[in-house]
């Protein structure tokens, strides 16, 4: 029997077989170094659309997630804010009310009352990564104005309304004999601090000199189909009732008064700030609620998530130990082939004649 042998076609069949083993070596080095199948589509067959749908619902749970992260930042700052107005508000009127016993004391309260009230300016401005959390909608500008800011500030408006009322500017010599109450023409601080010229800049006209801030406020939402309220507002009554007592005392407590005007005066101040203390710290309450509610969906959310990622893995994850063993293999069957076509080459014709 005659036996025939060609180069050509076992280098051929060779090189085919180390192509398929270069492939199976390749394959072998992703999957060891990524834990998952090389070729999802083949691995997987009719499954690689679960595969997919849960990856994109994976991913859109993570997007939430970050969003509502966010949301808690942002809340968590306006709790801070909040707890900061009410403790200083809440100090400020314990102060007052400390001082009220001595004559000329307001004096010194009102230099206090401007400090608190660029304090409370301050933290209505509060804003994180450049979204102020007390504008409502209008969150990317700084919701309230400075109290001495020209023209038209709430200093000038408070200024301008005192003397549209009692016909002679503050500092007139005039103000000392005005009553606290009781003035037959109804000239008297009583009236005054109840009239609309000096109520409406702390009510009705509260957008126009203190704050551009909107009413309504920012709307997230934190799961599919369940929103909350995503921003506060400098508008709340609360505000504006703290701004009305710290400015009571900061532009009327520095005047000339008689005794009964500092006490009447003293007293409306304090009320004012009781009522937006009082107040603040509802606002407080509902934001920390929000924020509790928040965590509580985030929580939901990473469990969640933790479900998709274990059904992931189910599909995707390869067996790490068969993976070793495969590479190995690969490894040991591609050597032998370079050694078999290294020999091959070395064939030579004249060694079969």
């Amino acid at each position: 029997m005659v036996y025939t042998v060609s180069t050509l076609s076992s280098s051929i069949r060779l090189s085919d077989y180390l192509t398929e083993q270069r492939a199976r070596l390749d394959k072998a080095v992703i999957e060891n170094a990524s834990k998952k199948h090389a070729d999802m589509g083949l691995a997987l067959g009719a499954q690689t659309g679960a595969s997919t749908s849960f990856r994109s619902e994976y991913s859109q749970l993570e997007s939430q997630l970050d969003t509502n992260r966010q949301l808690v930042t942002r809340l968590d700052v306006m709790n801070t804010a909040l707890d900061n107005i009410h403790e200083s508000n809440a100090d400020f009127r314990s102060d007052l009310i400390a001082l009220k016993s001595n004559s000329n004391n307001l004096k010194t309260a009102s230099n206090l009352a401007y400090t608190e009230l660029d304090k409370l300016t301050n933290a209505l401005n509060t804003n994180v990564s450049g979204v102020y959390v007390f504008g409502g909608i209008n969150t990317g500008t700084a919701p309230v104005n400075d109290f001495k800011s020209l023209p038209g500030g709430p200093e000038v408006q408070i200024e301008q309304a005192f003397q549209t009322f009692f016909g002679h500017s503050i500092d007139d010599p005039a103000t000392e004999s005005i009553p606290a109450k009781g003035d037959p023409a109804g000239k008297d601080w009583e009236t005054f601090l109840d009239s609309a010229g000096f109520k409406d800049i702390f009510g009705a006209d509260w957008t126009t000199h203190w704050s551009s801030a909107t009413n309504e406020k920012m709307t997230s939402t934190i799961e599919n189909g369940v929103t909350t309220t995503g921003s506060g507002s400098a508008n709340e009554k609360a505000f504006g009732e703290l701004a009305e007592g710290l400015s009571i005392v900061a532009v009327f407590g520095k005047l000339n008064l008689n005794t009964e005007a500092e006490k009447f005066i003293t007293d409306r101040a304090v009320n004012s700030l009781n009522s937006g203390v009082d107040k603040t710290i509802v606002i407080e309450a509902q934001n920390g609620a929000i924020k509790t509610n928040v965590e509580r969906t985030n929580s939901d959310i990473i469990a969640k998530k933790d479900v998709l990622n274990m059904r992931i893995n189910d599909l995707e994850n390869i067996d790490e130990n068969r993976a070793a063993v495969e590479l190995s293999l690969a490894q040991t069957q591609l050597e032998a082939t370079y050694a078999i076509t290294a020999k091959i080459k070395d064939l030579n014709i004249m060694k079969y004649l």
